[in-house]
């Protein structure tokens, strides 16, 4: 049996792979598609690469069932 992961990152990680390199970072929870956009722009303009893929992964805000059940995820 495989143990749930009950901790939760409070931070969303973003991999943005250019021509020459690939870079990761953290974002807010708070940011929107418009925050991630310029942080990409900004980030080709300074590596001067052209931008090929992007991969986010959104943190979830987790909760255990209080009668012992399942574990919700929110967003």
């Amino acid at each position: 049996m495989q143990r749930l992961r009950t901790e939760c990152p409070t931070q969303n990680q973003v991999v943005a792979v250019f021509e020459p390199n690939a870079l990761s970072f953290d974002l807010p929870r708070s940011a929107t598609l418009e925050d991630l956009a310029g942080r990409l722009a900004h980030l080709s303009e300074r590596h001067g690469g052209a931008l090929t893929s992007v991969s986010v992964r959104v943190s979830a805000q987790m909760r255990a069932d209080p009668s012992g059940g399942a574990i919700f995820l929110r967003s």
